[in-house]
């Protein structure tokens, strides 16, 4: 162990792991258009991973379209400053006089392939894998949307793992579908492929240029950022363009085919192999930073194509959002109307039930449904592996699994298996035995939930190595990325194997002396949900070794494409928001840490309240009293109903009391932890209903809040979140409300200072949120005297480009003329200034922000605020 520290303690000397010199920002430039903190996409949405959880994730990303700070009404530049692109940025009027703008010097017309040379005739790039998942192969293989752009996702994070780069094939997005064989993934990419041909089509404008090009003798090629290899692309190009347009294209070059992107070296590779100097090269593309920055850089002279002007891209976002909707709309049968069953009505009927206690509401009546479906069903899908031969295990999954277990002895009046001490965190931890293990891991984690000092506890590297580790990573432009590289470190690697080995000896131990395992077994592992992990890791460490299949089944399961092998649940849903229902299905004791010698579990303290255990026993005893009910009641009547039934009344029952929670429930559960192992705080609260008001006038309604905080809010609030994500709308803060504020700043340092006009969108109860830059060195004056006589500055907060909060700078204003009680100011007169300081940071090299958050009070009258689109 001294050892690895001293070499890991070496390298934080010489470690520049991709590190950049910071460059340096200029005040205009972060209200240029296209400032944006964003991840190159290439040419098309394929790098696109999926909506960033806008609605009910636990974290998440910057939300609110940093990118669009003001639309062109809502800002007042100084008249010196100039349009950072102004020579740089064509629009479709312009492509047929370009040739003639650059004369004679260029030789070779390079053209971006994506909504540039082809478009697509959907509203959105991935709107394609809808109509994928309508394609008859699509549609005999379950695909959906989701599952497609979720697939990309881990795609893309496994391939750096595995050879350093970040270009990936179809090949590999479609081998994170673990269920399929590998001839259904081939006909899946076939089939997207072919999917991409019918929607595609040529834009007019650039095969004139190419034919325009060609008569001039200018080579013409054409370069993408693209999963579709050379092979792939010019099917679909061949499929579009006319022939002679076709045959004037000399070269097709896709990012996969060389490693690396237009972001990176694939230009560097155009300008060798075209074999002419780079500012000969006119390349013109619909990405700015791919297209136009990146070659920009290398002497290439490089257009950035913008399809439409901000409000022409805001009216096509809002009528995709409609086109999502419409089907509210659409009367039977264009729309789907699904039967709404309700079997449990008449248990309801004769059950004492008196006094509605909240209890017998989440127990009784949600709970006891949900759980008499899922011992139904398992019941069902043991009987069906008992009739094919198999000999079949029950492992009820302790903590979580263990009302799921009493719940099925009540249904079928006998034990139906065994609890078993297993969690998903000794599962993936005992799994690690190659390089390519620890890669399998690390692919798995969803940038919005990587935790450096999380995942090293699960690697089971010491404190004292990951606080080295995640020192190096730190001087890096990419912390997680560089985390992930020193992953691989050999001396970091081996203590990863060591130490999972030993967990992995102690792990047998216990299975092999509690479980009595015999050779052909077929293992139930059953669990609240949710993708099957500890499922997955188990079958992947042990399948061999004690040669016996490795089943789940569980209440709520995941679509995601990567779920777990032989996988089955009572639910299929793409968010897990059941968190509550596992606290009501856990037992009293600690959380299992490890396995001792002889392989006897090691449960840590109790950490969660004994109100909280109380509260669940009662729940636990109202789940298992309906049960019994039920049972009784249906055999007395002679009914059995469809397991579709059953299950459907289920998913409703478990929707209601996550989404739609009475008063009673709310107060019930509002001090309900978990307890989450692998984060140093490890009790986390469920849900923050006194913060629910709070955090929605700070963010777009009703953007990152859980479903019972929503619901504390209003049902209109939880509707809403529910539409948006179902639908994946792409909404942000000004279309949920025309509402705005004005508010006049000036940024300033030593050398220049300049105003500007901006716009405060509102979001609740009367409050305004606006994102300010940072620049380092400069202050920033609010002139709240111009606007106001009274307002409420609740918070201004430094933020990062992930929105953690790095100070707040609220408390340490410089007041001009502005009389100050705790959050309300009064400005005193007109020229009324409130001075954010200048705060120093440590280097870095991503944007920061102040998110000022505040709501105006009495405005100034003399000075009223302008109507849309007229500021002056």
């Amino acid at each position: 162990m001294q050892l690895i520290l001293e070499r890991l303690a070496a390298k934080i000397k010489q470690a520049h792991i991709d590190q950049q010199s910071p460059g340096s920002l200029r005040i205009e430039d972060m209200f240029a258009p296209d400032f944006v903190p964003h991840i190159s996409a290439g040419d098309d949405v394929y790098r696109f991973i999926g909506h960033s959880d806008a609605m009910f994730p636990y974290g998440g990303r910057l939300t609110e379209k940093i990118n669009q700070w003001q639309k062109p009404e809502d800002r007042l530049l100084s008249s010196n400053v100039r349009h950072t692109n102004h020579n740089t940025q064509i629009t479709a009027h312009d492509i047929p006089t370009i040739l003639d703008d650059f004369g004679a010097s260029v030789k070779v017309l390079s053209l971006d392939c994506f909504d540039t040379l082809l478009w697509r005739n959907t509203a959105t790039p991935k709107d394609v894998f809808a109509v994928l998942a309508n394609n008859p192969v699509g549609r005999r293989f379950g695909i959906t949307p989701h599952q497609r752009i979720s697939a990309a996702a881990r795609a893309y994070r496994a391939k750096p793992l595995e050879n350093g780069s970040r270009e990936i094939d179809i090949g590999d997005i479609y081998r994170i579908f673990r269920s399929l064989s590998c001839e259904e993934r081939e006909l899946l990419a076939e089939a997207e492929i072919r999917t991409e041909m019918n929607v595609c089509f040529a834009f007019s404008p650039y095969v004139e240029l190419i034919r325009l090009a060609h008569t001039r003798g200018i080579k013409i090629i054409v370069v993408s950022d693209m999963y579709l290899r050379e092979g792939e692309l010019r099917r679909l190009l061949a499929r579009h363009l006319p022939a002679d347009a076709m045959q004037a294209i000399s070269k097709i070059y896709c990012s996969v085919d060389y490693g690396t992107s237009k972001s990176h070296a694939l230009f560097q590779i155009v300008i060798k192999e075209c074999g002419v100097p780079a500012s000969q090269l006119l390349h013109i593309g619909d990405n700015d930073v791919s297209d136009a920055q990146a070659p920009r850089k290398l002497g290439v002279r490089a257009l950035h194509f913008l399809q439409f002007d901000r409000e022409v891209a805001d009216f096509l976002r809002l009528q995709h959002a409609a086109s999502s909707l419409i089907v509210l709309e659409q009367p039977d049968p264009e729309a789907v109307v699904l039967p709404c069953y309700s079997p449990f009505r008449p248990i309801f009927s004769v059950a004492n039930l008196q006094p509605y206690a909240p209890e017998t509401v989440t127990g009784y009546m949600s709970f006891g449904p949900l759980l008499y479906a899922y011992a139904r069903f398992l019941m069902d899908e043991v009987e069906t592996l008992q009739q094919q031969g198999k000999r079949v295990r029950v492992f009820f999954l302790l903590r979580g699994a263990y009302l799921l277990s009493a719940a099925c002895e009540a249904y079928a009046g006998k034990p139906v298996g065994t609890l078993v001490r297993i969690r998903n965190f000794v599962a993936v931890a005992a799994s690690f035995k190659t390089r390519a293990d620890v890669d399998y891991y690390i692919s798995g984690i969803k940038p919005e939930t990587d935790d450096l000092h999380a995942t090293a506890k699960q690697l089971l590297i010491p404190p004292e190595v990951t606080e080295l580790l995640i020192r190096i990573a730190h001087q890096c432009d990419d912390p997680r990325t560089a985390f992930h590289r020193l992953l691989h470190d050999d001396d970091v690697l081996e203590l990863i194997f060591k130490n999972s080995f030993a967990l992995r000896a102690r792990l047998m131990r216990y299975m092999s002396k509690e479980l009595e395992l015999e050779h052909g077994d077929t293992i139930i592992l059953a669990d609240t949900g949710y993708i099957g992990s500890t499922q997955d890791y188990l079958a992947r460490t042990f399948k061999e070794e004690f040669k016996v299949d490795i089943l789940g089944r569980y209440v709520v399961g995941s679509d995601e494409p990567y779920r777990a092998a032989n996988s089955k649940a009572l639910i299929t849903s793409p968010w897990w928001h059941c968190r509550l229902f596992e606290q009501c299905c856990t037992v009293k004791e600690g959380t299992l840490v490890d396995y001792d010698s002889y392989g006897e579990p090691v449960l840590g303290d109790i950490i969660l309240s004994d109100k909280q255990y109380e509260k669940v026993a009662n729940v636990q005893a109202e789940c298992l009293r309906f049960i019994n009910d039920a049972k009784t009641f249906f055999a007395k009547a002679s009914v059995t109903h469809e397991y579709s039934i059953l299950q459907r009344a289920a998913h409703a029952a478990l929707f209601r009391q996550t989404y739609m929670p009475i008063e009673a429930e709310l107060e019930y559960f509002k001090d309900f932890e978990h307890d989450n192992f692998r984060e140093p705080d490890r009790k986390k609260t469920i849900y923050h209903l006194e913060s629910a008001g709070k955090n929605a006038r700070c963010l777009p309604s009703p953007s990152r809040l859980g479903p019972y905080e929503t619901r504390s809010l209003g049902l209109d609030f939880t509707f809403s979140g529910l539409v948006q994500r179902r639908f994946q709308l792409d909404l942000g803060p000004e279309d949920m409300n025309v509402r705005f504020s004005p508010l006049k700043i000036s940024i300033g340092s030593i050398h220049e200072s300049k105003v500007f006009l901006l716009r405060a969108h509102h979001l609740h109860d009367g409050y305004f949120s606006m994102m300010l830059p940072y620049i380092s060195g400069t202050s920033v004056k609010m002139l709240l005297g111009e606007h106001y006589e009274w307002l409420q500055i609740e918070d201004i907060q430094l933020l990062n480009s992930e929105r953690s909060v790095c100070r707040n700078v609220s408390i340490s204003l410089d007041l001009k003329e502005i009389n100050r009680e705790g959050e309300i100011y009064q400005c005193l007169s007109q020229a009324s200034v409130a001075t954010i300081r200048p705060v120093e940071l440590q280097q870095f090299n991503a944007p920061h922000y102040y998110n000022m958050i505040f709501r105006p009070l009495v405005s100034r009258t003399s000075d009223p605020p302008p109507s849309r689109g007229n500021s002056q």
